[in-house]
């Protein structure tokens, strides 16, 4: 078998195909979420070799052990020989299981305004979307401005609707492996990046990858003035191996706040920004920061915005914000519809 390919026994192929039944899933509902074509999930459910990143994806995606369903144990005598072979494949796992509960516990819950405790991000989560033109540098001539805006528009002082193509918030980082993503006070920047970590260590999305949360507020105002790489191996309990991942180009790297870093700071945690991404270029990394807080410039990375949320997104929000509370989704939405202004 090759060193960057798997496959899954008769067991496992057994197991697999009692999960799909279990999440009420066809093969074909794989295509997207894993791979892009049919053709490696055919492979998975016959037993032939496929790329060990998709082997993977497909396990995670139907909650079963990749280890477990390709036999690892049996495998890895062949990828670690006497001459001590070094398979990437594995130790990216292998640190992704380690620094699990740490991503876990860091960005699988929050706690704002008027929570007395905290609760999962994923019952308060909603889907964002990005503006892939930043709304402040947009110039528009007199025709377009009348022909995309209401009076009514104008009468909100720049509070309006913006009329611009919007993808969804995974896309935009799968478009761009280096991506500065700005957004309003309360856009829900910080709330997407954990979200980002979550949906990475569960498998979800950019499987083959370690993600790394770090506030760069806390980074900046550690004692001793750290560097960016020694940080991060300070809060993932020293880990070698997580700097091998980096050397290899695996980790998703989220940096979170920069407009929060304190002036005194601001020019330190840029030039440590600019190094360590220049260092660990081939790596993946998204920044967020509050639009106009300052003029960053970073280069190699897109800059794209967080958008407004539309009047789906508002329902899911205010649905699962106000759920088990006085107030009811339906009232706080025909109040809404009330307030334009508001809204």
């Amino acid at each position: 078998m090759a060193e960057r390919s798997l496959q899954a026994f008769p067991r496992g192929i057994q197991l697999a195909k009692q999960a799909l039944i279990q999440k009420r899933l066809r093969q074909k509902d794989l295509i997207g979420l894993v791979c892009q074509s049919r053709q490696p999930i055919s492979k998975f459910f016959t037993g032939k070799p496929l790329d060990r990143e998709i082997f993977v994806g497909i396990c995670e995606r139907l909650g079963l052990d990749w280890k477990e369903i390709a036999e690892l144990p049996k495998i890895a005598k062949l990828t670690h020989k006497d001459n001590n072979a070094f398979d990437i494949d594995v130790l990216v796992q292998e640190v992704r299981e380690k620094i699990k509960p740490h991503i876990q516990e860091r960005c699988g819950t929050m706690r704002v305004l008027d929570m007395t405790h905290p609760i999962g991000l994923n019952d308060i989560y909603t889907h964002v979307n990005i503006l892939e033109k930043i709304t402040g540098r947009r110039r528009l001539g007199i025709d377009e401005l009348l022909q995309n805006y209401s009076s009514e528009d104008f009468d909100h002082f720049g509070l309006g609707r913006i009329i611009e193509r919007r993808i969804p918030g995974l896309e935009a980082v799968n478009k761009n492996p280096k991506l500065m993503i700005l957004g309003k006070p309360g856009a829900g920047k910080t709330t997407f990046l954990r979200y980002l970590a979550i949906q990475c260590i569960s498998g979800k999305f950019y499987s083959h990858l370690v993600p790394v949360f770090i506030t760069l507020k806390d980074f900046a105002e550690a004692e001793d003035k750290p560097g960016l790489l020694e940080y991060i191996s300070q809060q993932f309990s020293n880990s070698v191996s997580l700097q091998d991942v980096m050397k290899h180009n695996r980790t998703l790297i989220l940096l979170d706040g920069l407009d929060e870093v304190r002036e005194k700071d601001n020019s330190r945690i840029l030039k440590e920004i600019r190094n360590f991404s220049n260092q660990n270029r081939d790596n993946n990394f998204v920044i967020t920061c509050r639009i106009a807080a300052r003029e960053y410039t970073f280069e190699k990375f897109t800059e794209v915005e967080i958008a407004d949320f539309d009047d789906k997104q508002i329902a899911t929000f205010a649905s699962n914000w106000f759920n088990n509370k006085a107030v009811k989704p339906d009232i706080f939405l025909q109040r809404l519809e009330d307030n334009h202004r508001i809204k």
